[in-house]
């Protein structure tokens, strides 16, 4: 993966060959050629499970930014190896495939449902349901680690500290605000 990280289709067969440590010819006894080969390398990483067991591991004793810390960590890993590839590839996207499809469904649903379950014991203390948590989580991630964003990447903590308590003082109240800080969408000011 690093030569095809680091040259996508442009690698030649041999330096290939000398990173997978086999002779040249061997690469052909399985890919037909070597584009099939680079690019099955690209959808390789869409494929890859470890964050399932990584998610599967976060201690549900922890208190909730503890957990949400650890699931924003292996999110960021995940987002990174699969942005690293979709840069890599941009000159080739429409032979790579759509990221989209190219993620196991059965994947990403166990990966939800691991987040989710991660998420459960505090599930009275959101005003939205566990599964769009999850998703905003998401999402604040991925927009955290996109490199194109301004400035430097978000960190966990940073992240968290958003989706649990967004960017208004905590001071603010509902004069100030027209609503109330975290008990839902904004109500009209009275009087």
């Amino acid at each position: 993966m690093p030569v095809v990280l680091d040259k996508g289709l442009a690698v030649t067969t041999r330096e290939l060959a000398s990173a997978a440590g086999v002779a040249e010819g061997t690469l052909f006894r399985v890919f037909e050629s070597k584009d099939d080969l680079v690019l099955a390398a690209g959808r390789s990483v869409f494929a890859r499970r470890d964050h399932l067991d990584r998610l599967a591991a976060v201690d549900l004793a922890l208190p909730l930014e503890q957990r949400l810390v650890a699931v924003v960590e292996i999110l960021q890993d995940v987002m990174a190896r699969i942005h690293r590839v979709l840069v890599t590839f941009e000159s080739d996207k429409d032979k790579l495939g759509n990221p989209r499809t190219l993620v196991d469904p059965e994947v990403f649903a166990r990966s939800e449902a691991l987040m989710a379950a991660v998420l459960e014991s505090d599930a009275d203390r959101f005003r939205l349901p566990v599964a769009e948590v999850v998703r905003i989580l998401r999402s604040l991630t991925m927009a955290g680690v996109h490199p194109v964003g301004m400035g430097a990447p978000l960190q966990p903590r940073q992240i968290v500290d958003i989706l649990l308590h967004g960017v208004l003082e905590a001071q603010r109240n509902s004069v100030d605000t027209g609503m109330d800080v975290g008990t839902g969408p904004p109500h009209p000011k009275s009087g």
